[in-house]
This record gives C-alpha cells, sequence and structure tokens, in this order.
C-alpha cells in the first residue's frame, strides 16, 4: 500500500505526498517513487479522501507495472539496468563480453546525461565521434632501436621478469614481433626507457573504426534504449531516429584452385590436428568455432555427414566456453564425401593413438553448452584433451601460409573458398547459404557477389559458344 501524507501549502492549499514502493538494490535498500497531487477545490472531506486514495492506487499501479518514465533516470543507470536485468540473462557470454568492451566509450560520451534528454543529434554525434581518426585502441607496438640496444641476449631475463611477461613474448618482441599497448608499456617501463622512445606504434585502418565497428554500438544503444522504452523509463528510442551507421564494404579473401592446391601439399608438413582443422574448414565451410567445437558424437562416418551443434570461443575471464550456435540456422547438418571421411577415420586412429600415450592426464570430462559435464569426445582439443582455443589456429595459420611461400589470406578466407568453389560449381545460392548456416540467403548473396557474377559471366561465355556453334552448322 503506498504511503500518503498530507500537506498543508504557505497559501493555504492542501497536497498529498504519495510514495510507493518500487523494490530494493543489490545492497538491500528500498526504493521508492514519489508524487504530489493537489485535490479539486470544493470536494467534501469524505470525497477529498477517496479522491487521493484513488490517486495513491492508480499511481501504485504504475510503479509496479513500470509504466511511470523515470525522468531523472542517467544514461549510465539504464545501462546497468538493461545488464542486471536483459543481458546477463539473455545474452550469449561471447555478446555479452563485447558489449561491456563498447560500454566505456557510451559511458565518457553520454553516460552522465538524463535519458529523457537524450535525442538523435546525441547519438549522431557519438558515431561522428567513433569514426575520427585514432579512435582505435587496438594499436600494436614493435620495439625500437633504442629498447633493442638495451635488450641484447644474454641480458633480457631481468627486464623481462620485472615486466611480467613470458620468455615467448619477449623472444617475439626481440625478433619485431608487434606486443599490445599494455605488453609494451610494462617493457619500457622494466627497461627505464621513454614509452614513445622504445616503441614504434602501428594503427589499424588509419587509427579510424571500421563501419562495421559503430554498427556494433548501435545495436548496443538501441537495445539498450528499446528495452527503456519497455520499462516506461522514455518514450521512444531515440536510435530510431538517427541515421544508421553504414557496414564496411566486406573484403572477401579466397584462394583460387591453384592456391588450394598447394595449401593441401603443404599440409602434409602440418601437426595432424591442425591439418585436419583446415582441411574441413575447405570441405565444409564451417566456422573455426564451429569445427574446435565438434565432438565424435556429432558425426556419422557411415552416413557421411557432420552435425553443427555448437560453437566453442575464449573469452576473457571466463576462458574457453561452449556456445549454441551463431544463429537458429547455424545448427545444421553437413554432408561430407569419401575423401573427407577417410581423413576423419585416420585422425580418428591418430587421436586414440594420443590419449593412449597421455594416459591418466587426459581430461575425461568436458561442460557443454548446457552445462551438462559429458564424456570428453571433442576432435579437436589441447595436447591434455582439454578444450582447444579457436585463437590458436588463426594465430598459426598465416605462420605457416608463409613458411610455405602461400598467399597471405586469413583463416575465416578457408570458408570463403570453399562457398566459391560451391557457387563456381553452380551450387544453388540456397545450398551455399544453407550449408554456410547463414540466416538470410540475402546475407551469401552480398558475401559473394563478385563470385556470383564471375560463375554468371562464365556461364553467359558457355551459352554464346553454344550459340556460335550452333550458328556455324545452321550457315
Amino acid at each position: 500500500m503506498a504511503q500518503i501524507t498530507k500537506k498543508t501549502n504557505k497559501n493555504g492549499t492542501t497536497s498529498y505526498l504519495i510514495r510507493a514502493f518500487n523494490g530494493r538494490t543489490q545492497s538491500g535498500k528500498v526504493l521508492t517513487k514519489c508524487k504530489t497531487v493537489t485535490p479539486p477545490a470544493g470536494l467534501t472531506p469524505k470525497r477529498e479522501e477517496r479522491w487521493v486514495l484513488d490517486e495513491a492506487s492508480q499511481f501504485e499501479q504504475q510503479v509496479r507495472n513500470g509504466l511511470l518514465l523515470d525522468s531523472e533516470m542517467l544514461l549510465d543507470d539504464l545501462i546497468d539496468r538493461w545488464f542486471e536485468q536483459y543481458g546477463n540473462k539473455q545474452l550469449k557470454q561471447k555478446t555479452l563480453y563485447d558489449y561491456k568492451l563498447l560500454r566505456p566509450r557510451i559511458t565518457a560520451a553520454m553516460g552522465g546525461l538524463k535519458v529523457r534528454d537524450i535525442r538523435p543529434a546525441h547519438i549522431m554525434a557519438f558515431f561522428d565521434n567513433l569514426e575520427e581518426a585514432g579512435i582505435r585502441q587496438d594499436s600494436t607496438y614493435t620495439a625500437s632501436p633504442a629498447l633493442l640496444k638495451l635488450l641484447p641476449k644474454g641480458k633480457r631475463a631481468k627486464v623481462r621478469q620485472a615486466a611480467g611477461i613470458g620468455e615467448e613474448t619477449m623472444r617475439g618482441l626481440c625478433s619485431g614481433k608487434p606486443v599490445s599497448r599494455k605488453t609494451a608499456e610494462k617493457v619500457s617501463s622494466a627497461a627505464g626507457l621513454a614509452f614513445s622512445k622504445a616503441f614504434t606504434e602501428h594503427r589499424k585502418g588509419d587509427g579510424k573504426l571500421s563501419g562495421n565497428s559503430t554498427l556494433h554500438y548501435y545495436a548496443f544503444l538501441s537495445s539498450v534504449f528499446r528495452k527503456g522504452v519497455q520499462w516506461g523509463v522514455i518514450a521512444e528510442n531515440p536510435c530510431a531516429r538517427a541515421e544508421r551507421p553504414k557496414a564496411s564494404e566486406i573484403d572477401v579473401q579466397i584462394l583460387d584452385e591453384e592456391g588450394i592446391a598447394r595449401l593441401m601439399e603443404a599440409l602434409e608438413d602440418a601437426p595432424a590436428q591442425l591439418s585436419v582443422i583446415v582441411q574441413l574448414a575447405l570441405l565444409t565451410g564451417a566456422r573455426r568455432g564451429e569445427i574446435c567445437g565438434l565432438r565424435w558424437s556429432d558425426i556419422d562416418l557411415d552416413a557421411g555427414t557432420i552435425s553443427i551443434n555448437r560453437t566453442v570461443q575464449y573469452i576473457s575471464g571466463s576462458g574457453i566456453v561452449f556456445n549454441s550456435p551463431k544463429t537458429r540456422k547455424s545448427k545444421r547438418c553437413l554432408k561430407i564425401g569419401a575423401d573427407c571421411v577417410e581423413l576423419l577415420r585416420e585422425y580418428r586412429q591418430h587421436q586414440i593413438a594420443e590419449k593412449l600415450r597421455i594416459g591418466s592426464e587426459w581430461v575425461r570430462k568436458v561442460t557443454l553448452e548446457n552445462g551438462k559435464q559429458v564424456t570428453n569426445d571433442l576432435l579437436f582439443t589441447k595436447w591434455n584433451g582439454e578444450p582447444i582455443d579457436p585463437n590458436t589456429v588463426t594465430s598459426w595459420f598465416p605462420g605457416f601460409l608463409e613458411a610455405h611461400n602461400l598467399p597471405a589470406v586469413h583463416f575465416h578466407s578457408l570458408r570463403h573458398s570453399c562457398a566459391s568453389l560451391l557457387i563456381a560449381a553452380h551450387a544453388p545460392i540456397t545450398t551455399v547459404s544453407q550449408r554456410l548456416g547463414h540466416s538470410q540467403t540475402s546475407t551469401t548473396l552480398n558475401f559473394y557477389a563478385s563470385a556470383i557474377q564471375s560463375a554468371d559471366a562464365a556461364a553467359a561465355d558457355a551459352l554464346e559458344s553454344v550459340i556460335h556453334v550452333r550458328t556455324r552448322k545452321q550457315a
């Protein structure tokens, strides 16, 4: 029941302060909403009492149902509530982790504004700021000659230990490999050299965020404001009237047939596990995380099928976690050929031998996406059977390509190469889309427009050739 307090104003009129319960904080503090009402003049005491009780009842109902606009709520408070009541409960761990990384820039730009005061102009100004040069925070750094002079062999251990970095990181740094700013700051401090003199910065994309990154901010903010409307905090979503950022043009790198043949030949020198992962990416078009999350129970070698039921990801602070596939259509069953079946049969024998060699150190149970522990039948693992970090694959791949004088493409290019080969073979676009696990056929069309055009041009040339032959015969 709402609390009602009668107040007599200086001008002699009477008003009532209505206080309604609005939940508790995590620390147990009671939250309330208040409203002051003034009865119409001329009411009898009983009618005034009934009028005030009606107002209190309506106000309490609005508070209870979340229909009351919170005019004083700050954007930071709304984001906190969004994470607590929606994000933490409904989103996948990776999406939640990515959104939390976006939070600091939003807080710095608009966190202190009242939600009711935020207009589309604020949103557009924020997006404009994201597109400025130097806004990116993922620059890499390479050691300068001045720093390397202080790090000759035999004298690196002291600096490495003071910086708190591993031997491999220090070895890579001294051989010219880029490191993060955090690592660079630790090393420059341990070496006693000014950061600006110790490292050279290498900005990605001229220090600008890509259009796709800006779209992630748009999606996050739009979701927060949409919930704000649903919860009665604001009347409308300001993102709905802000111009949506444009996505970056899709740059699809692929290996042609010759490049694929050379890669397959080079894989004879690769570790068995990594070789099979690469070949599955080419043969199935599956995503990196989907391949690394495969279990033997997902594979039917007699029927020649692979079921994509999960994905595995590394999340900072949580480690390696399993999740359901990216979208509903990402959960799919893929047909594989005889060569792929034979590849998997041979790999299974290799893995059995590895388990016997490792013995009791092999991890017997793994926890899957539903939190259920099952017998460890993962295809791809660390040396002791623990789930593999997909980043291990992508960090190994560029060096492998370089060592074998192969085109410098991303691991994800194998998925693109598979799709392009299917399109070149005139597979229906619906079949390609289904195999890739795209939620919509339009996604496939957008990604592989050039490959589709090339296949269409080849078909046109073939058609003209046939017609030309028939024309000559008739002549």
